[in-house]
């Protein structure tokens, strides 16, 4: 993948930029291809979980709720 570099900044002399890069080996790129299709597959079982159908309407709620960290009991 061709590197790049931005226009000078306004007044400033730095220039932002990345260095050539030779991308994804055939392993790489085969390696993310199967965490994906993983990250899918979880997604799916997790979204479409018999749980899900047992909150009478306050599945966002719940949903939001399993995202944001709970604290601990002590």
């Amino acid at each position: 993948m061709p590197g790049w570099e931005s226009e000078k900044q306004l007044h400033s002399e730095y220039r932002s930029g990345k260095a050539d890069s030779p991308g994804y080996t055939e392993e790489q790129a085969a390696e993310v291809a199967r965490f994906q299709a993983r990250l899918l597959e979880l997604s799916i079982t997790v979204s479409t979980h018999s749980f899900w159908g047992t909150l009478d309407g306050r599945v966002v709620e719940a949903r939001m709720a399993r995202k944001t960290p709970q604290p601990e009991a002590s």
